[in-house]
């Protein structure tokens, strides 16, 4: 499973599968992204994408309009190996409350009580 369901104030963001295929819903509507496809997901629309084969999931993300670098180095250099290193989830009020904190600074909002229902429906892995 990708991120918890959510949209961007300002970001677009589009997506290159390199290899695999990625399953993406944008507004409630599913599509398959098989490798050399391209998927936009556009500013202000709820979104979220997963891997849900056995199969590899390569691709790239262009996030337009807004500096991401800082956000996903914020997640998965400090908030992600914090949360392994002392064995938390997203839902700990701790964790949770940097995500906020982080969204607040993205002009992200996140729907985290929709990313449960996604994994049951499709037997995904959190």
């Amino acid at each position: 499973m990708g991120p918890a369901p959510h949209f961007h104030k300002e970001l677009d963001e589009e997506m290159f599968v390199l290899e695999g295929t990625a399953t993406v819903i944008v507004a409630g509507k599913i599509e398959e992204i098989q490798a050399d496809g391209w998927h936009m997901r556009p500013r202000g629309i709820e979104h979220t994408f997963w891997n849900g084969t056995d199969k590899n999931l390569r691709f790239i993300d262009m996030y337009f309009n807004q500096n991401s670098e800082d956000f996903l180095e914020e997640v998965f250099h400090k908030i992600i190996p914090g949360m392994i290193q002392n064995k938390l989830t997203p839902a700990d009020p701790g964790i949770a409350k940097q995500f906020a904190d982080l969204d607040k600074k993205f002009g992200i909002t996140t729907f985290s009580e929709k990313r449960q229902a996604i994994i049951d429906k499709y037997g995904l892995m959190a």
